[in-house]
C-alpha cells in the first residue's frame, strides 16, 4: 500500500510538473533497508523483543549520466504500528540519537562516518556523514525529534505511528500544498524534516561523497515490545519532500537534488520519488521458545516459593 501510494503520487507530479515523458524517468529511489542478521533487506520476521537496525538508502534510477553525487533532499521517516502502549519493555522503542539529536558536518562527534553506515549495530544513531551540511539543532528549531500519532492526533493517517522529524514539526506534513499562498508553517514542517545535503565538491574537499548509487544517508534501531502479529511498515511520511514552487506558488512537485559538477551543490531536481518501504513482521514464537519462556518462569515462581 504504502510503495504505491508514494510511487503514484510522485509520477503525476513528474508529468504535471514537465509534461514529457523524458522527465518522468528522471527519478530515484529511497528504500527502507533492515539488518536480517546476515544482509540488508526490505524484510525481516522477527519475535517481540527483538532489536531491529535500519537504514534509508537513495539511489538514482534515471537516464542521466552527467550526475556526480547527492545535493539534498527531505524526508520524514514514520514507522506504522508502532506499539505505544503499556511501559518499558512492553512497548516499542526507538534507539538513542547521536548527540542528543544534534548534529551537522561542522559538529564533532554528531554524525554517522561512512564505515558505520555499514556497521550492523551501533550505540547512537541519526545523519549520515557527510550529508549534515544543513546543521539540525536548537537554533534552526530542528533538533532531531520522535513524534508519537495516535488515532489521527496532529493530522497523522489512523493508527498508531512514531515519525521522525525536527523538533518543531509536531504536525504531520499535509500530502499536498497546492492552495496558494501555502502558509509559512506548512513549508516550514517541510523545511525541518530530516536535512541530507552535502558541499560542492571544491567546497568539501574530503568532506564529500561521490556516487549516485546506494547512498546511506541515515541510521536507526529499534527494540520491539510485546505485541505480536503486527507489521511495522518503514517509510516517510507523504508531502514530507522538498516541494518545487514557493510559497506563491501552486506548484507542489517533490524533488531530491543532485549535483551536476564540481561547482554545484545540487541544482538538478529529479521529480520521480519511488519510496520502497521496509516490513519488521513480528511473528508468534516458535512453540520451543513458548516452551521455555513457560519453563523459565515455572522455575522462577518455584524459586520464589
Amino acid at each position: 500500500m504504502h510503495t504505491t501510494t508514494f510511487t503514484i503520487q510522485a509520477l503525476v507530479a513528474a508529468i504535471g510538473c514537465c509534461g514529457t515523458l523524458a522527465h518522468a524517468q528522471d527519478s530515484q529511489q529511497v528504500r527502507f533497508e533492515v539488518f536480517n542478521g546476515a544482509t540488508w533487506s526490505s524484510s525481516v520476521d522477527v519475535g517481540p523483543g527483538a532489536r531491529i537496525e535500519f537504514r534509508v538508502v537513495v539511489s538514482y534510477t534515471g537516464t542521466r549520466t552527467d550526475l556526480l553525487a547527492l545535493g539534498s533532499m527531505r524526508f520524514q521517516p514514520t514507522i506504522s504500528n508502532f506499539d505505544l502502549t503499556g511501559s518499558d519493555t512492553q512497548r516499542d522503542r526507538l534507539h538513542p540519537w547521536r548527540n542528543g539529536g544534534v548534529s551537522g558536518n561542522n559538529i564533532p562527534g554528531s554524525m554517522i562516518s561512512q564505515a558505520e553506515a555499514a556497521s550492523p549495530s551501533l550505540p547512537s544513531y541519526g545523519r549520515v556523514f557527510p550529508f549534515g551540511a544543513v546543521a539540525m539543532n536548537a537554533a534552526g528549531q530542528n533538533t532531531l525529534t520522535e513524534f508519537h500519532h495516535q488515532n489521527g492526533s496532529d493530522r497523522a493517517p489512523a493508527g498508531s505511528w512514531a515519525r521522525l522529524a525536527g523538533g518543531f514539526s509536531s504536525n504531520w506534513p499535509l500530502p499536498a500544498l497546492t492552495n496558494v499562498p501555502v502558509p509559512a508553517d506548512e513549508m516550514l514542517n517541510i523545511d525541518r524534516g530530516i536535512a541530507i545535503s552535502q558541499l560542492a565538491v571544491i567546497s568539501a574537499g574530503t568532506a564529500w561523497q561521490g556516487g549516485t548509487q546506494n547512498i546511506v544517508v541515515f541510521r536507526g534501531a529499534i527494540t520491539l515490545g510485546d505485541q505480536l502479529l503486527r507489521t511495522l511498515v518503514l517509510g516517510a511520511a507523504q508531502g514530507s519532500l522538498l516541494r518545487n514552487g514557493d510559497a506563491q506558488s501552486a506548484d507542489d512537485s517533490r524533488y531530491i537534488a543532485w549535483q551536476t559538477s564540481p561547482a554545484d551543490a545540487g541544482s538538478h531536481r529529479a521529480f520521480n520519488t519511488v519510496i520502497v518501504p521496509g516490513h519488521i513482521n513480528i511473528l508468534v514464537p516458535a512453540p520451543s521458545a513458548l516452551a521455555l519462556a513457560a519453563a523459565g518462569l515455572l522455575a522462577a515462581a518455584r524459586r520464589r516459593r
